[in-house]
């Protein structure tokens, strides 16, 4: 918990009052904050933090959300970004319920976030109905370095099973429908995220980048999927969201697209005075038409 708030003041701490009035202007709420693996698992770090699940219930209290978004923030595999999480709040705003995962980044190395947020899909479908979340339509949310990790487990849920997952090879991990935010994709194009070097170990072999690069991977049973990209993004070349989106097409996969010609990454991208009313307003539109 201490960790959590700690990043997001430091998060705050980098926004002007113009980008703070984009979050949704919702009552305080303290999430309910649930263990990923259970206690004396090997998951669980001995130098922390803890992979946590942090729920956040859809606003105003008493809200049928029929959606639930389960949020995988970004930060390169090195940290977890703040910007992504508080995306929470705007889903709150919706009536949607959130669900940030807190998952492994460096020093753990691959598969380790992997594992945490496969066992988040999982675990979320099959305790939903105890926790009051609604499972039949489950979207995931990553942003940069956390939408890899989402179009990984939308592209490869079986792909790995985690030893200490009891749910793995018993329920799905696989969303229901996909959003990815400037994401971080290939591990094996000459564009490739310095992210990787977070994740992998220096000896991983080229092919394991090939099995964990997304666009590499997408199926039929692929979800629909949407992105949003800036051209000017520095950080993330905008050709990850193509390439994905490519691969989609390839296999009839609806994947929507939406690049604007400025926007930056991160924290430019996600409150921008500009270019946030519009792509938050084309997400609201998609989420909104679930079954159109």
């Amino acid at each position: 918990m201490i960790f959590r708030l700690l990043t997001i003041l430091a998060g705050l701490s980098l926004m002007t009052p113009s980008l703070i009035a984009q979050t949704p202007s919702l009552p305080p709420v303290e999430p309910e904050v649930i263990p990923l693996w259970p206690d004396g698992s090997p998951n669980n770090p001995p130098g922390g933090p803890r992979p946590m699940l942090e729920i956040y219930r859809a606003f105003p209290p008493g809200t049928t959300a029929e959606i639930t978004v389960v949020i995988l923030p970004g930060g390169g595999y090195a940290m977890l970004s703040p910007y992504e999480r508080l995306m929470a709040e705007y889903f709150r705003g919706l009536g949607y319920n959130a669900v940030v995962v807190n998952y492994r980044v460096r020093p753990n190395r691959y598969p380790a976030a992997f594992a945490d947020a496969l066992r988040a899909m999982r675990i979320v479908r099959h305790c939903g109905a105890d926790w009051n979340l609604p499972v039949g339509r489950i979207a995931l949310y990553g942003g940069s370095a956390g939408g890899h990790l989402a179009a990984l487990v939308a592209t490869r849920p079986e792909y790995y099973r985690d030893a200490a997952d009891d749910l793995a090879g018993k329920v799905s991990a696989r969303p229901d429908r996909l959003i990815l935010m400037y994401p971080v994709i290939s591990a094996v194009a000459g564009y490739r995220h310095g992210s990787f070097n977070n994740w992998f170990d220096p000896a991983a072999s080229a092919a394991i980048h090939a099995e964990v690069s997304p666009e590499r991977h997408v199926t039929r049973d692929t979800p629909p999927t949407i992105l949003f990209h800036a051209a000017d993004d520095s950080n993330v070349v905008v050709d990850n969201t193509l390439d994905f989106a490519r691969a989609c097409w390839a296999q009839n996969v609806p994947a929507e697209v939406h690049v604007y010609p400025r926007g930056g990454h991160g924290r430019a991208f996600s409150y921008d005075a500009e270019v946030s009313p519009r792509w938050r307003a084309v997400l609201q539109q998609w989420l909104g038409g679930w079954d159109k």
